[in-house]
């Protein structure tokens, strides 16, 4: 009897520890590679631009609910492509793909739940 509980036990645990594995492969890196190569000096690894660059150059706080609101997508989108005051434009570095990534998984990441 307590050789299957203990089988049972073991199978169950292997069960769910393969389903957290799985979860986990199917959550993006936050912050992405991209996001730590590109925009990390300015914004800061917690996204909230306390930098010394960051505060240069008044970077958005990406953690900040009111910018979260406040952008769309799209409209992020075309920041990080075209550049905006101070920031440098990426559209020529990153591909429009890398771009909506970053925007979709790493500043929409930040954002408080």
């Amino acid at each position: 009897m307590k050789r299957s509980r203990l089988a049972a036990a073991l199978i169950f645990g292997s069960i769910a520890a393969m389903g957290v594995a799985l979860l986990a492969a199917d959550k993006p890196e936050h912050p992405s590679a991209l996001f730590k190569q590109y925009c990390i000096k300015c914004h800061g690894e917690d996204g909230k631009a306390n930098t010394p660059k960051g505060s240069q150059l008044m970077a958005r706080d990406f953690t900040d609910s009111e910018f979260q609101a406040s952008k769309t997508d799209a409209q992020l989108i075309e920041t990080v492509t075209k550049g905006h005051e101070d920031m440098p434009p990426f559209g020529k570095k990153l591909t429009p793909e890398q771009i909506e990534g970053l925007v979709k998984n790493d500043v929409r990441g930040f954002k408080k739940k």
